[in-house]
């Protein structure tokens, strides 16, 4: 099998908004959950040992362990099903990266409201690009979403992989996808440093 970019490219998009879709779900859980922690923190000083010691928890165990465990459990009484957008595995996916992204979100709300509480507002509203730096970090995470099978960019290019017969189509192939993560994140670090010194001229 020859790689056909005409096909190849606009499916490859397509697969990688999953990405960044399931990085916006996983930020998303990550603000509910992570910001009222972090209030707490600053509210009770037992509480605050409890969050704390939460939050360690999440931040020590793998993302790809935390799937496995999460897909082990929801597919205790029924099989995977793979037929809406919150399939089995994309569940599983979600609960490991919400580990990481709680306990990110937790870290940057409680170094803002210290600045905040320091009278140092300018500093404090850099939550902002460093939210925007959690939103990076979750999305090209989402790559470990292949492993169950998840529909993403990574996936879809290791299926497109196996169906080619020749090793160096194979390898340029998955040097091409890692070329666009590379460069995908590094557009979205020049993004966050231009955040980061508009705040600081505020």
């Amino acid at each position: 099998m020859k790689l056909d970019l005409i096909s190849f490219v606009p499916e490859f998009l397509h697969a990688f908004l999953q990405n960044l879709w399931l990085g916006v779900v996983a930020l998303v859980i990550g603000l509910v959950l992570g910001l009222p922690l972090a209030r707490i923190t600053f509210k009770s000083h037992f509480l605050s040992k409890v969050v704390n010691g939460m939050v360690v928890f999440l931040r020590a165990i793998p993302v790809f362990i935390v799937m496995y465990i999460a897909l082990g459990i929801l597919t205790m009484t029924t099989t995977i099903a793979d037929t809406n957008i919150f399939s089995m595995p994309v569940c599983a996916l979600l609960i490991g990266l919400s580990f990481s992204s709680v306990s990110s979100v937790f870290d940057a709300a409680v170094d803002s409201i210290k600045c905040r509480n320091a009278g140092k507002t300018r500093e404090a509203m850099l939550i902002i690009p460093n939210i925007f730096r959690v939103f990076v970090s979750v999305a090209t995470t989402t790559s470990v979403g292949a492993a169950l099978g998840v529909k993403e960019a990574v996936s879809f290019s290791l299926t497109t992989a196996e169906r080619m017969t020749n090793p160096a189509d194979r390898l340029v192939l998955v040097l091409c996808v890692s070329l666009f993560f590379v460069v995908f994140v590094l557009l979205m670090r020049w993004l966050i440093n231009i955040s980061v010194k508009n705040f600081a001229r505020v």
